[in-house]
C-alpha cells in the first residue's frame, strides 16, 4: 500500500476540488462514492470536522490517517488507509473465541471472526456492506448493535433472538460496544455467544396457560411492595398505612378504585407484607375468562372429565397457602358466585370430573371499578358473595385527588425508559409538569404512564428535557382549552366590571364588534363565511358592519 492513498484539494468554502488517487485504481473500487464528489462539499463524506493537526477520517466505512497542508486558496488532505487500525481489528476478530462482528456507525457489516460464521452459518463476503436490518429479521430497537450506534453505550449481557438471512432461528447472549475515537463514533463492535436451548423454550414461556401451570414460576414472580407505591398525598399515606394493618390478617379484601388507580400494586403489596409472602399469589382478570373455561380453570380438571381435558391443577389449588387476587371481579356472573362462595366457605375444591376434594387454604383479595355495594343492589352481585369478599374495604383515590403525586410518578416512569433505553437521566421541563398537574387524568396512572412513554419516543436522543412538543397531541389541546377557558373567565370577569360602568347597553355593543372584528379577521375579510361562523344572514352581519363601523378587513 503506498505511503499516501488519496489526496484532497478543498477550496476556502471547503469544496471538493480535485481527488488524486496513488497507486492502481482497482484498490478504490469501493470508494466510487468519491468519483461523485467533486464540487460538493467535504462534510458530505464525513460526520466530523477536519482538524489542522491531523486525525483519522472514516469514508465509505473505510478508515483513514491524513494530513493536512493549507495554502493560500486551498486546503489539501493526504490521505492513508490506517493499518494501525485495521491490525487492531483482525486481532480482535482472530484471537476471541466467541462471535465478532463489526459494523460502521450507519448499522453496516463491515467484518466479523470465523467464530461468528461458524455461529451464524455464514460467509462474510456475502455479509459486507449490507445492513443490519437486511441482514437479519428483528426490530430495531431490540438489537444490541443499533442500540450501540444509538446510545454511544455499551450493551451488556443482552439476549437476541432473530433469523438470519439463510432463515436459520438463533438465540444469542451478546456484549455491544461502541468504537469511538477522539469522541467519534465510528461504529460497534459486537461479541456474540450461541444460547440457543433459550430458544427451544419461547414457546412455554410465551403461552400464558402453561405460565399458569408452571409453579415454580408463580411462587418465584417478583412482586411489587408497598415501598413500590409513590405516596406523596396525605390521601395516599393514610390509605398505604390502613392497607399495612390489613395485610397482617387473613381477612378478605375488597379494592375498588377508578381504572389506571393501582389496584393491582396495592393487591400484591398487601400480599408481600403479609404472613403469605413465600406463598403463590395467583393474580387473575376475571373479565378475560371465558365462561365455559372458568369452572375448569378456578377448580382444575382430572384426565378424561371431557373432551380433550388433561389433568391439571386449578387456581385454588395452585394458590393453596397464598393468595388469590380477582381482578374485574363485578364481570364475574351470578352462577359462577355461588361456586366460588361454596369453595370459600368450605376452604375445598373438587376439580371437575374428580371425587377427591384438595383443601384450599387461600386470601381472597378481589378488585373493582365499579362499586359492588350499587351492583348488589341492582341484584347483579350475590349479596352472601359481596359479605364474603369483602370483609375489608380500600379505596385507592383517583391520581387528580392525589396530585402531590403526578411529578414523581412521571419522573419515575421517564427514567425507567431511560434506563431501559441506556440514556441518560431525563427530566420535564417546567411547563410539562404544570400542564400535568392542570390535567384531570380521567385514566388516572395508567394514562400517565402511556403518556410518558409516547413523549420519551418522540423525544429526540440527544435532549435531556421533556417539552411539551412532545406530549401527545390530546394533551396539548388541553392546555389550550384550559388556556381559551382561562382567558375567557378573565373577559367575562371583565364585561362585569366595565358593564356596571358603561351599562349594559353599551358594553355589548363593544363586545359584539369585537366578536366581528375578530371574525372578518380570521377569515380573511370574506363576509359569506364570516357570516357562517357567527350564525347569521350575510344581510344581517353587513347590516351590523355598517352601524358598528367595521370593515370587512376587520379595521374600524
Amino acid at each position: 500500500m503506498a505511503i499516501i492513498d488519496i489526496v484532497l484539494k478543498i477550496d476556502s468554502e471547503f469544496l471538493i476540488k480535485e481527488i488524486e488517487y496513488v497507486g492502481e485504481m482497482k484498490e478504490w473500487f469501493k470508494h466510487s462514492l468519491l468519483f461523485n464528489s467533486v464540487g460538493k462539499n467535504i462534510q458530505h463524506l464525513l460526520n466530523t470536522s477536519i482538524k489542522p493537526e491531523g486525525g483519522i477520517l472514516e469514508i465509505n466505512s473505510r478508515f483513514f490517517k491524513y494530513q493536512r497542508l493549507e495554502k493560500k486558496d486551498e486546503v489539501i488532505l493526504y490521505l492513508s488507509e490506517s493499518s494501525v487500525l485495521l491490525d487492531f481489528y483482525n486481532q480482535a476478530i482472530n484471537h476471541v473465541s466467541e462471535g465478532v462482528q463489526i459494523f460502521d456507525r450507519n448499522g453496516y457489516f463491515m467484518d466479523c471472526n470465523p467464530a461468528s460464521e461458524r455461529l451464524e452459518n455464514y460467509n462474510k463476503e456475502d455479509f459486507k456492506g449490507k445492513h443490519l436490518l437486511d441482514l437479519y429479521d428483528l426490530e430495531e430497537e431490540y438489537s444490541t448493535v443499533l442500540t450501540v450506534l444509538r446510545t454511544q453505550k455499551a450493551v451488556a449481557n443482552r439476549c437476541d433472538r432473530f433469523k438470519t438471512s439463510n432463515g436459520k432461528s438463533l438465540t444469542t447472549v451478546n456484549y455491544g460496544y461502541p468504537l469511538i475515537i477522539d469522541d467519534n463514533l465510528y461504529g460497534a463492535v459486537v461479541f456474540e455467544s450461541d444460547f440457543s436451548l433459550l430458544d427451544k423454550m419461547k414457546n412455554r414461556v410465551s403461552d400464558l396457560a402453561t405460565y399458569l401451570e408452571n409453579e415454580d414460576t408463580v411462587n418465584n414472580q417478583h412482586l411489587y411492595k408497598f415501598d413500590d407505591i409513590v405516596h406523596l398525598s396525605k390521601n395516599m399515606k393514610d390509605t398505604i398505612h390502613f392497607a399495612k394493618k390489613v395485610a397482617l390478617s387473613d381477612s378478605s379484601v375488597l379494592i375498588y378504585g377508578e381504572t389506571g388507580t393501582g389496584k393491582e400494586l396495592m393487591a400484591q403489596s398487601i400480599h408481600a407484607f403479609s404472613s403469605r409472602r413465600h406463598k403463590p399469589f395467583i393474580d387473575i382478570n376475571c373479565s378475560a375468562i371465558p365462561s365455559n373455561l372458568f369452572e375448569s380453570l378456578f377448580f382444575g380438571t382430572e384426565k378424561g372429565a371431557f373432551t380433550g381435558s388433561v389433568k391439571k391443577q386449578g387456581f385454588f389449588e395452585m394458590a393453596n397457602g397464598g393468595t388469590i387476587f380477582l381482578d374485574e371481579i363485578n364481570s364475574i356472573s351470578l352462577e359462577m358466585q355461588a361456586k366460588l362462595l361454596r369453595v370459600l366457605q368450605e376452604k375445598r375444591v373438587q376439580r371437575i370430573g374428580g371425587s377427591k376434594y384438595f383443601k384450599c387454604n387461600v386470601r381472597i383479595i378481589a378488585a373493582s371499578n365499579q362499586d359492588l355495594f350499587e351492583l348488589m343492589q341492582k341484584d347483579k352481585i350475590r349479596k352472601d358473595f359481596y359479605y364474603r369478599i369483602s370483609t375489608i374495604k380500600i379505596e385507592l383515590p383517583s391520581l387528580k385527588e392525589r396530585k402531590e403525586c403526578i411529578p414523581a410518578l412521571a419522573n419515575h416512569f421517564l427514567n425507567n425508559l431511560a434506563n431501559q433505553y441506556n440514556r441518560d437521566k431525563l427530566v420535564f421541563s417546567k411547563e410539562v409538569i404544570d400542564l400535568f398537574l392542570s390535567y384531570d387524568w380521567p385514566g388516572n396512572i395508567r394514562e400517565l404512564q402511556h403518556a410518558v412513554e409516547y413523549s420519551f419516543n418522540f423525544m429526540p436522543i440527544n435532549l435531556t428535557t421533556l417539552k411539551i412538543s412532545y406530549l401527545p397531541d390530546y394533551l396539548k389541546l388541553s392546555q389550550h382549552v384550559e388556556h381559551k377557558l382561562e382567558k375567557s373567565c378573565k373577559k367575562i370577569k371583565a364585561l362585569k366590571l366595565e358593564a356596571e360602568e358603561l351599562g349594559l347597553k353599551e358594553k355589548m355593543e363593544e363586545f359584539e364588534e369585537e366578536v366581528i372584528r375578530d371574525t372578518l379577521l380570521k377569515n380573511n375579510g370574506n363576509i359569506t363565511e364570516s357570516a357562517k361562523k357567527l350564525g347569521m344572514s350575510r344581510q344581517s352581519l353587513q347590516y351590523r358592519m355598517k352601524k358598528l363601523q367595521i370593515s370587512s378587513s376587520g379595521a374600524k
